[in-house]
């Protein structure tokens, strides 16, 4: 009864917000804001969380923990600039939620931070929120689909070319690859999200499209690990970090990376532990006769 009469709640103030929208842009933006924000106080403020999604987890997963990162990112994040000892963090996050990203966490340290998605109400959002909460911090957000051609020259219109960026996230549910191949910069670390379901062997992404939209429920999106790793070490990054929700890999570049572990993308690949063996295989078998680029 409890949830049936949550989800009527739910339904109701959706319908009612869109019906606002309709007639009335700016009280409807007024609304979402003032509903956001409350719910990204809460979330800025939460306590850290370290429970883990997987099995054969690598030395680095025990610095895992989540405050305003999607998974255990804030804590892979946090570990690896201290061992930089980088205080100061300049930051490029490509797709966002406004109350959940990898670079929220970052704010209250950076020097300069870039959020680039292509939802205007996010956008809208996350750019209000952060004048409110941290109006002193120099960060831009900005509204655009980003893809393979416009990613530079967006980056070059916040960034210098002799800024040091220490911190690049990548999660668009689709042509993350194309994104990372086509990036000009070199960060300190670069975090991409991957699809695991493409299991630990094949170099495989869904095919380049600008317009690609990842489907809600679908496992048709983005890259496989090796794919990733491969194309990562041919630009001089390495592997340092799979986060236990089988998400997001950590990228090092070349010059650091004696400070850490490198990984094996086979020897180090997770499964999530809310799935068994035969669910995984069968729905992989699946995935794999949809369209795909094989590298």
């Amino acid at each position: 009864m409890g949830l049936k009469l949550s989800r009527k709640i739910r339904s109701f103030r959706i319908n009612f917000i869109n019906k606002v929208k309709e007639k009335n842009i700016t009280l409807y933006k007024v609304l979402i804001l003032i509903g956001a924000f409350f719910k990204f106080i809460v979330k800025i403020n939460k306590l850290k969380s370290y429970q883990k999604f997987s099995k054969n987890l690598d030395k680095i997963n025990n610095f895992e923990y989540k405050i305003t990162s999607q998974n255990n990112e804030d804590g892979i994040i946090n570990h690896i600039f201290s061992k930089l000892k980088v205080n100061q963090i300049n930051f490029i996050e490509i797709g966002f939620d406004y109350f959940e990203n990898n670079s929220l966490n970052l704010v209250n340290k950076t020097s300069k931070g870039l959020f680039i998605d292509g939802d205007q109400d996010k956008v809208f959002l996350l750019k209000n929120l952060l004048k409110i909460t941290y109006p002193l911090r120099k960060i831009e957000v900005i509204c655009e689909l980003i893809n393979k051609d416009n990613i530079n020259s967006l980056i070059l219109k916040f960034f210098k070319k002799d800024d040091e960026i220490d911190f690049i996230s990548i999660d668009v549910d689709g042509i993350d690859y194309f994104l990372l191949d086509a990036i000009n910069v070199k960060p300190k670390l670069i975090c991409i999200e991957y699809n695991f379901w493409y299991g630990k062997e094949k170099k495989c992404s869904v095919p380049y499209r600008e317009d690609f939209r990842w489907k809600m429920g679908s496992l048709y999106s983005g890259t496989s690990l090796q794919a990733l790793n491969s194309l990562a070490n041919s630009k001089g990054y390495y592997l340092v970090a799979l986060d236990s929700s089988c998400v997001n890999a950590f990228f090092i570049r070349e010059d650091l990376k004696d400070n850490f572990e490198i990984l094996d993308p086979v020897i180090s690949f997770k499964e999530p532990i809310r799935y068994n063996s035969e669910e995984i295989e069968k729905a992989r078998q699946n995935l794999l006769k949809e369209e795909l680029i094989y590298f």
